[in-house]
């Protein structure tokens, strides 16, 4: 080998060492506080995931929904009690049923894509909050976000929330990091996270960015911001993904397009036909009890990242932030129909202003004596305290109230409890900045534990898993489940059996004018008769008042199996 090859492959070898040892390397504080940062969320999402039942309505119908995919082999139209069900898109429904075809039915796997999405959506918050405020930041934004009451609930229900939350987060993020840094490179991203979301609730997944964005511009004077935002391959990869299923669904239901667009979506925000009659304010006490315990730090956080201390960029996002925060709550607040998970898109952004706030403080490393700190926690500690008052007067003086809450002792007591401790000893001053942010951290851990064995006490009476369990353990080649005005998503799912239903009305009604012909529904009395004679073991779904009604139709003499709040379970063995 000739010495002047030798020579240029020493010099070549040197400068890739002298390049990558001149790399910047990522501190090990960094790694360690993503990894713990996805520990953590998974433990909180993951642990005991299937221990509760299923709850219906939501969760028992959604399962059932995807059950019926794969019984049906039909992707393309969700169907329910094998009716079509066209209310939502079918994204949730599709990776469930992935899930409960390799998981097997159980509740592990159906609540593994939502527990999958509050993962996501807080490693959506740790992406951005990194490129805006550093890795540590980002850390305490993620926790913030996953302690979050409303946040880790719903993360741990087989809802459609979660999912939309996550893929909203995602795409409202990457757009505004493309606008923010002129990166355009974040476009195509933003557009596909957009077009699942689109996908996994419907259109309110591009009305609310529309929303933002506009009145960000607005704000900014920035009249050309949204043509910046138009980007081609963003289009076709939004198209893509979405267009194809509702094509397809159209063709395959005619009145697809009405149905959906008009009666599930504009009737639902413009009317009161379904969910309404809360208040305007609704959703203020809906974010209270759902951004638990980090609600009272939220007026400390705004201002902390808007002081003088702050650079003329944090101000900025801080203001984007709230303004997210804003629209959501302005919007879902001005519908007709309002549910406790609307609000669920709206927990990121205030999550990042304390998470973000709380980093600043610990980076400081002094205490904060502003006088909005101590009021921040002496609203808080008083306000706890107060609930721990409720609660005792109302065992001593309102039997009635308490007997309501009792199957869920000693739990609303113990999380009250350590609601007000956490400003108390906060308040002692005898922790260091970063020690404080430590104990935050830990107590919002220790109460989402206490709501995860509230959670399993509330499923003991709202899941209807122990009636399905009574009807598996007699059921025959010659049963049939009926339902006489009433329907239980949740047995079917766990009985793997379709109701036969006498005289429903409600979320079917749609399915039922698409498929009047359909074998599972009657209207009359002969026809149950008829139903009855064909299976002679038969298990009926009734309420109490209407047992006798039935006894009259039937003749045969019944047995109760169980009973679930004011509904039997009664078969004819």
């Amino acid at each position: 080998m000739k010495p002047e090859f030798c020579l240029r492959i020493r010099c070549v070898t040197k400068k890739l060492s002298d390049f990558f040892m001149n790399q910047p390397r990522i501190p090990q504080k960094i790694n360690l506080s993503f990894f713990l940062l996805m520990g953590v969320t998974g433990f909180l999402f993951f642990f005991r995931l299937g221990v509760p039942g299923l709850m219906d309505p939501d969760e028992g119908r959604y399962a059932e929904i995807a059950r019926e995919m794969l019984v049906l082999g039909d992707f393309v139209t969700p169907h329910l009690n094998f009716l079509p069900y066209l209310e939502k898109p079918p994204l949730v429904y599709w990776l469930t049923a992935f899930s409960l075809a390799l998981g097997g039915l159980n509740e592990w796997a159906a609540r593994f894509i939502p527990a999958l999405s509050a993962m996501g959506g807080v490693l959506a918050v740790y992406w951005l909050v990194n490129k805006l405020a550093g890795p540590w930041a980002a850390f305490l934004a993620g926790m913030v976000t996953a302690t979050s009451s409303g946040y880790f609930i719903l993360g741990r229900l087989l809802i459609l929330d979660m999912t939309l939350t996550c893929f909203l987060t995602w795409g409202i993020g990457l757009t505004y990091l493309a606008v923010r840094n002129q990166e355009r490179r974040y476009l195509p991203w933003a557009y596909l996270t957009l077009a699942l979301a689109v996908l996994a609730k419907g259109p309110v997944a591009v009305v609310l960015p529309g929303l933002i964005f506009s009145t960000w511009f607005l704000i900014r004077r920035d009249f050309w911001g949204f043509f910046r935002l138009w980007h081609p391959g963003g289009v076709l990869i939004f198209a893509v993904v979405v267009f194809p299923w509702y094509i397809l669904v159209a063709l395959t239901n005619p009145d697809f397009w009405h149905y959906f667009f008009w009666q599930e979506h504009l009737e639902r925000f413009l009317t009161p036909r379904i969910h309404a009659g809360q208040p305007f304010y609704f959703y203020a006490g809906v974010l209270v009890a759902s951004f638990l315990p980090w609600i009272f730090l939220l007026p400390w956080a705004w201002g902390r990242l808007g002081s003088e201390r702050s650079s003329v960029q944090t101000r900025q996002d801080r203001l984007f932030l709230i303004l997210w925060f804003g629209v959501v709550f302005v919007f879902f607040s001005l519908a007709r129909a309002k549910l406790f998970p609307y609000l669920l898109p709206a927990l990121p952004p205030v999550a990042i202003l304390v998470g973000w706030a709380l980093a600043t403080q610990e980076m400081q490393g002094s205490r904060d004596d502003s006088p909005v700190w101590a009021w921040s926690l002496r609203v808080w500690c008083s306000l706890a305290l107060l609930l721990v008052m409720g609660l005792v007067i109302s065992a001593v003086f309102f039997p009635l109230l308490w007997d309501r809450l009792a199957f869920l002792a000693p739990y609303p007591l113990a999380y009250m409890t350590a609601l007000a401790g956490l400003p108390l000893l906060l308040s002692a001053r005898l922790l260091s900045p970063v020690n404080q942010g430590r104990l935050l951290l830990a107590g919002a851990v220790g109460l989402n534990l206490l709501l995860l064995l509230g959670i399993e006490r509330v499923a003991e009476v709202r899941s209807p898993r122990s009636m399905a369990q009574a009807i598996q353990a007699r059921w025959s080649d010659d049963s049939a489940l009926v339902g006489f005005h009433l329907y239980s998503q949740g047995i079917s799912f766990y009985a793997r059996q379709p109701f036969h239903l006498f005289r429903i009305r409600g979320e079917l009604d749609f399915g039922l004018s698409q498929r009047p012909d359909n074998p599972y529904y009657f209207t009359r009395e002969e026809q149950l008769r008829e139903l009855l004679r064909q299976h002679p073991h038969f298990f009926v779904l009734v309420d109490k008042k209407k047992l006798k009604i039935f006894q009259e139709i039937s003749k045969d003499p019944i047995t109760i199996l169980t009973q679930w709040k004011n509904q039997l379970l009664i078969t004819n063995r």
